[in-house]
């Protein structure tokens, strides 16, 4: 797998990673994180699905899930007509 969620253990923020690197610099509080220290909440080879599970990921963490798949679901329903 190529790509990963990981949740910032300082700010709490999620993000998409390569998972070929060793590190990577939280946007919001500047911190390094050593990705073999952090939790990968999800491995995929897909950049759309690790958008989608970086949005899901927000979502559930403000509480807001489900509108967040609503949304998602909706979106796929105007993708097939």
């Amino acid at each position: 797998m190529r790509f990963g969620v990981i949740v910032c253990p300082y700010c709490r923020l999620v993000k998409g990673v390569d998972l070929f690197s060793k590190t990577t610099k939280c946007i919001r509080c500047g911190k390094t994180l050593w990705l073999k220290k952090v939790k990968i909440f999800y491995k995929t080879d897909s950049q759309e699905k690790l958008r989608q599970a970086v949005g899901l990921m927000n979502a559930q963490l403000e509480g807001k899930r489900g509108t967040f798949i609503e949304f998602f679901e909706d979106k796929n329903k105007s993708k097939r007509k």
